[in-house]
C-alpha cells in the first residue's frame, strides 16, 4: 500500500495546498494553522520530517 492511501485526508490536503507554496510561503505566520493541519494527521513515517520543518519555523519566528 502506498503512503497516500494511508495518509489522513486532512493531511493530504493541507500538504497540497502547502506543496503548491514557497518556502517562504509555506513558513510564513499566516499558514502556520495549515502546517499544524500537517503535522496534526501526518503518518509516523513522516513526522520526523516535519519536526525538521517545525525548527526552522521556529527558529524565524
Amino acid at each position: 500500500m502506498s503512503q497516500a492511501n494511508k495518509a489522513h485526508p486532512k493531511f493530504i490536503e493541507a500538504m497540497e495546498k502547502l506543496s503548491a507554496m514557497s518556502e517562504e510561503e509555506r513558513l510564513s505566520e499566516e499558514n502556520k494553522d495549515l502546517f499544524e493541519q500537517a503535522m496534526n494527521y501526518a503518518p509516523l513515517e513522516i513526522q520526523p520530517q516535519l519536526i525538521e520543518i517545525r525548527r526552522k519555523y521556529d527558529a524565524l519566528h
